[in-house]
C-alpha cells in the first residue's frame, strides 16, 4: 500500500527527533505540494494555496478557500497517462518461478491488502508520476517456521509495500568495484504502526541495511532512538527498489510528471476566485452610508462613513462591473491550453475542438509516444528488479522476463475515418488501394488484434499478379511458389522463419507448411522468410 507520512509531523519536527537526508529536507515541501495538487478536495484546501489578499483577515481567507473550486488537471493528466501504459497487459514469463506454490497467491494479493501485482503496478505509476520517483519494499515477515510447508501452510510468502517519497527519511547508495551503485541503506517512516508507540514516543522507523533490519522508536530530541526490534536479512541486500517517473541528475530524486502544470492549475485556482468573487461582487452591491442609516442587511457588503462628513452626503450603492470575468476566463483557457502542451496531452485530453494540421497532430502523438514508452521502459526495470528481490526471498534466481508495451498507438479515428471515407468516395480503379481504404477501416472500428486478423483472413482475394507482377517462381522441389508471395519471401538465413512468424498458421494435413495471414492465406513453407515477419505473440 502506498504510505503518506503522518501530516502531524512536520519537516521540522522530524529533522529535531531523527536524522534526514539533505535532498529529504530539500523536497519534502515541494512533494505535499504536488501530492495535494494531485489529490485536491481537502487536502488541497488545507494546505492553504490560495494566494492571501492584502488586509484579509484570517476569517475571510479561511471563507474564500470554501468558496473556491478547484479544477484539478493533475489527476486528469496522470490517469491519462496511466490508462495508456496499461490499456494492453503485461507480458510475464516467469521461468523458474513459474511452478512455485506461491506465485498465484503473490499474483492475486500482492501487498496482502487484496491488490493483484497489476493494480500494484497502475499505483506504482501513479505515486511516481506525482512524485517523481516511489519506493517498493519487497519484503517477507520474519516469523520463523521449521519446514517450507509450514511456511506455505501459513501464507508466510514475499510482498510489496509501496512508499511514498514523504515517508522515506533517510537513503545511502554505495558504488561497488563494478561501478554499480547499489542502495546499502534505507529509513522509512512507519506511519501506521502503531505497536510500538507509547505518550512518550515522536515517531516509529524501520531501517533497512545488506545485513539486518531495524526498528527504531524516537522520543524527544534523542537522534539516536531506540531499537526495540531487529532481524537478520537473509537475502544480504537492502530489499528496495525505486521507480522513476523520469530520472534527475540525483541519486533517489526523479523529476514528477507533473511538476509544471501543479504550477499552473495553482494559478487558474487564483483565477477562479476571482471569478467568484467577481460574481459575488457584481450581483450584490455594496451599500455605503454613515452608521446611523437604517439598511437591511442583504448578500451584499454595507460600509460605514463617519458621522463627521458633509450632511448633504446620501447613501449609495457600490457595484462594480462585470466585464472583467471574460478576460478571466480566456486566461484561464489559455493556461488550459499550457497544460495541455506541457503534458503532449493536446487531442488526448480532449477539452476543446482543436485545428491542427496533420503534421503537428502526428508530432504531438510522436512526442506523447515517446515519453509513455520512458514511463513504460521505467516500469519495465521496476518489475525486473522486484522480482529479482521476491526470487532471491525464495533462495532462487529471478531467470524470468517481463515486457511492458514499447509503442503506444495514438490516432485519430474520426479523422482517420474522414480521410478513409474520402479517399472511398474517389473511386480508386487499383485494388491495393481498395484494400487499404478497407484495412483502415477495419482498425479503427475495432481495437482487438484477433478480430483485425479475421478481418484482413476475409478479405477477397485480388485480381492478377498483386506483388510486382512477380511469376513463375519455384521451390527447389519444383512446386511453384504462389504469385501473392512478395520478392523478399526465400529460404530463413536466420531463426526468423514462417514457422515462429505470427502470421502464420499451421497446416494440419502437410508437415512443415501452412499459410499466411498476412499475404491473404497464400500456402507458405515454414523454413521460409519474407520481411514481414513479426515475432510469434505468447498466450
Amino acid at each position: 500500500m502506498a504510505t503518506v507520512i503522518n501530516s502531524k509531523i512536520d519537516a521540522t519536527t522530524l529533522d529535531m527527533v531523527t536524522t534526514v537526508h539533505p535532498e529529504y529536507r530539500r523536497w519534502i515541501s515541494i512533494w505535499r505540494f504536488l501530492r495535494d495538487s494531485y489529490v485536491g478536495g481537502l487536502d488541497y484546501q488545507e494546505g492553504c494555496y490560495l494566494t492571501r489578499y492584502q488586509f484579509e483577515s484570517e476569517e475571510e481567507y479561511r471563507s474564500r478557500i470554501l468558496q473556491t473550486p478547484i479544477d484539478n488537471h493533475c489527476k486528469s493528466v496522470i490517469h491519462t497517462f496511466n490508462s495508456f501504459i496499461f490499456q494492453n497487459p503485461v507480458k510475464r514469463e516467469y521461468g523458474t518461478l513459474g511452478n512455485l506454490p506461491t506465485l498465484e497467491p503473490f499474483l492475486e494479493d500482492a501487498d496482502l491488502e487484496g491488490r493483484s501485482l497489476d493494480a500494484v503496478m497502475r499505483d506504482i505509476n501513479i505515486q511516481s508520476s506525482i512524485y517523481g520517483h516511489c519506493w517498493i519494499i519487497i519484503d517477507k515477515p520474519a516469523t520463523e517456521v521449521g519446514t517450507r510447508a509450514e511456511e506455505l501452510q501459513q501464507g508466510i510468502r514475499p510482498y510489496i509495500s509501496v512508499f511514498t517519497p514523504e515517508n522515506v527519511l533517510d537513503w545511502q547508495y554505495s558504488r561497488l568495484p563494478n561501478g554499480y551503485y547499489e542502495l546499502t541503506y534505507l529509513k522509512v517512516l512507519e506511519a501506521d504502526d502503531l505497536r510500538y508507540r507509547s505518550e512518550k514516543s515522536t515517531l516509529v522507523t524501520r531501517e533497512y541495511f545488506p545485513d539486518r533490519t531495524e526498528i527504531r522508536v524516537y522520543a524527544g530530541t534523542d537522534r539516536k532512538g531506540e531499537t526495540v526490534e531487529s532481524y537478520p536479512n537473509v537475502i544480504g541486500r537492502v530489499p528496495a527498489t525505486i521507480c522513476y517517473a523520469s530520472r534527475s541528475g540525483v541519486k533517489g530524486i526523479g523529476v514528477s510528471d507533473i511538476a509544471d502544470v501543479a504550477t499552473m492549475q495553482r494559478a487558474i485556482y487564483d483565477e477562479l476566485s476571482e471569478i467568484e468573487q467577481l460574481i459575488r461582487l457584481s450581483n450584490h452591491p455594496s451599500l455605503v452610508s454613515t452608521i446611523d442609516v437604517q439598511a437591511a442587511a442583504g448578500a451584499g457588503a454595507r460600509i460605514i462613513m463617519p458621522d463627521n462628513l458633509d450632511g448633504n452626503l446620501k447613501p449609495y450603492l457600490l457595484q462594480p462591473g462585470g466585464q472583467n470575468i471574460d478576460g478571466i476566463m480566456a486566461s484561464i483557457q489559455k493556461k488550459i491550453e499550457a497544460i495541455d502542451r506541457m503534458a503532449n496531452m493536446g487531442n488526448a485530453r480532449g477539452n476543446r475542438a482543436i485545428t491542427m494540421s496533420g503534421v503537428a497532430m502526428d508530432t504531438e502523438f510522436r512526442q506523447l509516444n515517446v515519453r509513455l514508452s520512458e514511463k513504460a521502459d521505467n516500469l519495465e526495470y521496476t518489475e525486473e528488479n522486484m522480482w529479482r528481490f521476491w526470487a532471491a526471498w525464495q533462495g532462487l534466481v529471478w531467470d524470468g522476463e517481463i515486457n511492458y508495451p514499447d509503442t503506444f498507438n495514438m490516432r485519430d479515428k474520426i479523422q482517420d475515418l474522414n480521410i478513409a471515407k474520402m479517399s472511398k468516395e474517389l473511386d480508386p480503379d487499383n485494388p491495393w488501394v481498395q484494400r487499404a481504404i478497407r484495412d483502415t477501416i477495419g482498425e479503427v472500428l475495432t481495437d482487438d488484434g484477433h478480430v483485425q486478423e479475421m478481418i484482413e483472413y476475409w478479405q477477397p482475394p485480388l485480381p492478377g499478379p498483386q506483388i510486382n507482377e512477380i511469376t513463375d517462381r519455384q521451390y527447389p522441389d519444383g512446386e511453384p511458389i504462389p504469385d501473392t508471395l512478395p520478392a523478399a519471401y526465400q529460404p530463413s538465413q536466420s531463426a526468423e522463419n514462417c514457422a515462429n512468424c505470427e502470421y502464420y498458421k499451421e497446416n494440419a494435413a502437410q508437415e512443415g507448411a501452412g499459410y499466411c495471414t498476412r499475404w491473404n492465406g497464400s500456402p507458405v513453407r515454414a523454413v521460409y522468410w519474407c520481411a514481414k515477419w513479426e515475432p510469434k505473440e505468447s498466450d
